[in-house]
């Protein structure tokens, strides 16, 4: 399998966050270390995260003899991360991103998997390698595991099973490539899992490049701001945004400033739907403790914004209600002055 270089070569350079970058299909939430170590995945938020069968261990990680250099960026205009490895004369790229397609007519904005999905590929020289998965295993065959937790994994090469881990021992040569996924749900494993997981990385690139058009800022800022905006796009789902870390109790509702920050932002870059949405979070929030959401500025300043760009056009009628109410109570503050 060959993957398409001359879209995850040109990767807009940052700085990994020091708990890792994120990854997402705004169902599911992972972080991706400096090392293309996998230290964290949930692919439902609901049920919170995977868990290792060792507390210190990565989920998935990438063994390498030798010092090995890291650089890590994401596919520009997308939630694609793409890891890039310098070691003794070889290179390895490592793509990981959470499987996710554009809506097809009649269905959601977006099509989440519930996949998580890592393809490494040698673009220099030969590397060696293994590919280590902490899970704790209730079945395993060659190509496919089951962990205790009910969740799933497979590899286009044969895995090696203990009783706590899985250890695919993989040696590449320059234009080879091994595949490895994460599911909530049984997958086949074995050499067409390659076929599948570029198929997969195909259209989540597809998808994350067409929400990226849709943003309509034209500062000189563009790159960051829309960097911004995809990340606050991976804790949007389902009509609520979460928290960007799990607490005791799982992924919460980000707090009343979180979600109407983001309403701000997504404002600010024209996506009008996501805007909405979260405007209905915080005043839902707000509004079940004594109307409170009357007294924040931020979300007063963005609702009267919205209704300044596109009227009431889009807005659920609990907004357009309070928009209302809002502009009465602005005429009746002028009629007294």
């Amino acid at each position: 399998m060959s993957m398409p270089q001359s879209r995850l070569a040109a990767v807009h350079a940052c700085a990994p966050a020091p708990r890792g970058l994120a990854i997402g299909d705004m169902r599911g939430h992972g972080r991706v270390t400096a090392d293309a170590a996998l230290a964290s995945l949930a692919l439902d938020r609901q049920a919170g995260l995977l868990r290792p069968s060792h507390p210190e261990r990565a989920l998935l990680s990438l063994q390498m003899d030798g010092d090995v250099h890291w650089v890590s960026a994401y596919v520009p205009g997308t939630n694609v991360l793409e890891t890039v490895g310098h070691a003794e004369g070889a290179e390895l790229r490592v793509a990981d991103f959470m499987a996710v397609a554009e809506g097809r007519p009649g269905q959601a904005e977006a099509v989440a998997a519930g996949r998580f999905v890592r393809i490494i590929t040698c673009t220099e020289g030969e590397a060696s390698f293994r590919l280590v998965c902490a899970a704790q295993l209730a079945s395993a065959g060659k190509h496919e595991a089951q962990a205790v937790d009910g969740w799933y994994l497979a590899s286009s090469r044969p895995l090696g099973t203990g009783a706590d881990v899985v250890a695919t021992h993989v040696r590449l040569a320059a234009g080879e490539s091994v595949a490895f996924v994460i599911s909530g749900t049984p997958l086949e494993g074995g050499p067409a899992l390659s076929a599948t997981a570029l198929h997969a990385l195909g259209e989540t690139i597809h998808y994350w490049t067409w929400w990226s058009d849709r943003c309509r800022y034209k500062g000189e800022d563009f790159d960051q701001r829309l960097r911004d905006a995809l990340g606050l796009k991976l804790a949007f789902g389902e009509g609520t945004f979460h928290a960007d870390e799990p607490g005791v109790a799982g992924f919460m509702p980000a707090p009343l400033g979180n979600a109407t920050r983001a309403a701000a932002t997504f404002l600010a870059l024209g996506y009008r739907g996501e805007c909405a949405a979260l405007l209905v979070q915080a005043y839902g929030t707000e509004g079940s403790v004594h109307d409170r959401w009357s007294s924040d500025a931020l979300f007063r300043q963005t609702l009267e914004a919205y209704v300044l760009r596109y009227g009431t056009l889009g807005l659920p009628d609990v907004l357009r209600a309070a928009a209302e109410a809002q502009e009465s109570i602005v005429q009746c503050t002028k009629c007294m002055a």
